[in-house]
């Protein structure tokens, strides 16, 4: 498999793609730099020293913040349940983690899998935005960077890092906004060119914190027409509890796919496939048939295989929004 399936229509993906040494450049192959900490430097336990290489620059106290406010919504959210915030909470997952996030930022950004008319991608980040799991040009840099070097060194999210680190860890170091910005110019050309998407990495966190002040309002203004809801409801069954599933359902593919389940398909890397991972994430947890097919669309290679997101792309195709579908699968497996 060539490592130019990742993502063929777009002519700059396809120059920096090719496995030349370039790529193995260690300012771009891993974050564990070679910069010194200022932080715990002085101390010499083994656990300190692991925390410098890890994180050379500190860790990235923004997302720190965010992910204690949001854990800590989501227990609070089962004293103010209410089946409103429940219900929008299961809408918005599917809007944020299957529109947003597996068929937007992956299958469409990412690896091209199809083509769709500009407003559909925008109309795709936007809902990915407020799953808030970073910018549509920082997602799929990361993603294509995962690919390229999967299960290597400089995998960004690799479980021979350790499984918490390929989990959750791998986004809490402090990254400066000169090398962000030099990853996304390397790893994803054609979104740093797009002024909407480089408007979006600039601001994306905004999204996020206006859909929670919108589902607070829309909760105070349902229970004042005597709905059984409030806006602490809305906000934090829609917002904290789906954030929280939907975090894990994509973090999942990048520890437990790696990890446990089957494989149909010989890789260069640690993919599985698991089942009850492609049943929480939309069809992604189908991983090694993903990363030996890299650009398909449909991740559902043998009957029993379930795959949510193709089928919303298959619909799309059907109404016209969705083309160039590369969903021919390949020789069935043994």
């Amino acid at each position: 498999m060539s490592p130019l399936d990742v993502a063929e229509p777009v002519t700059e993906i396809q120059r920096y793609e090719a496995l030349d040494s370039s790529i193995h450049d260690e300012s771009f192959v891993t974050q564990r730099t070679k910069v010194p900490s200022r932080l715990l430097k002085v101390i010499p336990h083994p656990v300190a020293k692991a925390f410098r290489d890890c994180m050379p620059h500190g860790v990235n106290m923004p997302n720190f913040v965010w992910m204690a406010i949001i854990n800590t919504g989501a227990v609070a959210a089962f004293w103010h349940f209410s089946w409103p915030g429940l219900v929008t909470a299961i809408f918005l997952h599917w809007v944020t983690a299957c529109l947003g996030v597996t068929l937007g930022y992956h299958r469409l950004l990412t690896h091209g899998s199809f083509t769709a008319p500009k407003w559909f991608e925008y109309f795709c980040s936007l809902c990915a935005m407020i799953a808030a799991e970073g910018s549509p040009a920082f997602w799929v840099a990361t993603h294509r960077k995962h690919h390229v070097l999967s299960d290597q060194p400089g995998d960004p999210h690799s479980p021979n890092d350790g499984f918490w680190w390929s989990h959750m860890l791998w986004f809490k170091p402090k990254v400066l906004r000169e090398d962000e910005d030099a990853m996304i110019a390397r790893w994803a050309p054609d979104m740093w060119k797009d002024p909407v998407q480089r408007v979006f990495h600039r601001i994306f966190p905004l999204f996020p914190i206006l859909l929670g002040a919108g589902l607070f309002l829309l909760g105070e203004w349902m229970h004042l027409r005597g709905w059984a809801t409030t806006g602490w409801s809305m906000l934090l069954w829609g917002m904290c509890v789906r954030m929280i599933a939907c975090y894990h359902s994509t973090w999942l593919i990048n520890s437990a796919s790696h990890i446990w389940g089957y494989r149909t398909y010989e890789t260069n890397d640690r993919s599985r496939n698991l089942w009850w991972a492609a049943l929480l994430s939309y069809g992604e947890g189908w991983h090694n048939n993903h990363h030996a097919h890299q650009k398909l669309a449909i991740y559902a290679h043998r009957w029993w295989e379930l795959d949510i997101t193709y089928m919303v792309i298959w619909v799309l195709k059907k109404v016209g929004i969705a083309k160039n579908v590369c969903d021919q699968l390949p020789a069935r497996p043994h």
